[in-house]
């Protein structure tokens, strides 16, 4: 994996006037920290950093930082959105790495092989979308991917069914369910939980009734 290459600025504890000024400017204001306790608040070009996290490695991208005359590897660690406008970012926290140090992180599970399945009206659930793995920086796969092309009606596929690649490790439970697939429910089928209505008995033309005759 490379590292991509980023510019940081200092910039000083505010207000949250002060913070959307920063944002107003087209930066992302965000912290610099270690396991250590260090801590530095810095920002970054938006669109800088909207180009840094959009590789195929996607958040986990390694980071090469400058910030004045020091470099440091770091990756992302948390990110917030704007509530409303999914493609703006408004907090970073950047955390140091070691290249030789294994870290926790989050990777996507991406589904292949679902148009060479069995023509068989199966739904496809796919109950797990990330999986926690724990490996080096430079070993960090973009994403997992499950073929599911041989799975039928009724089959479960769990974190322990599946390889990883070399160097990682699942910090997930093994019975962890990523995907399963599922009989269609017919529209003649109640839903879970829900009895089917008894019909009405009809009423008998002519039938004796306790209601006097007028």
């Amino acid at each position: 994996m490379n590292t991509i290459p980023l510019t940081l600025e200092k910039r000083k504890l505010g207000s949250k006037g002060y913070l959307n000024s920063l944002r107003t400017a087209g930066k992302v204001p965000g912290v610099l920290h270690d396991r250590k306790g260090m801590s530095v608040p810095v920002s970054v070009d938006s669109i800088d950093f909207k180009k840094a996290i959009s590789t195929s490695a996607g958040h986990n991208a390694i980071l090469g930082l400058q910030l004045e005359d020091a470099n440091h590897t770091a990756m992302v660690e948390h990110l917030q959105k704007h509530t409303l406008k999914d493609d703006i970012y408004v907090h970073v926290d950047f955390m140091l790495v070691s290249l030789d140090e294994k870290i926790e992180v989050q990777v996507p599970l991406v589904l292949v092989g679902q148009e060479k399945r069995a023509k068989d009206d199966g739904v496809i659930s796919q109950a797990t979308h990330e999986i926690t793995l724990l490996s080096k920086p430079t070993e960090i796969p973009d994403s997992i991917k499950v073929n599911i092309a041989g799975m039928t009606i009724g089959d479960t596929l769990h974190l322990k069914d599946i390889q990883l690649p070399d160097g990682c490790e699942a910090q997930t439970e093994p019975d962890e369910v990523l995907v399963s697939i599922m009989a269609p429910r017919t529209s003649e089928e109640p839903a879970e939980g829900e009895e089917a209505a008894e019909p009405a008995e009809p009423e008998l033309v002519g039938a004796e009734t306790d209601e006097p005759e007028a």
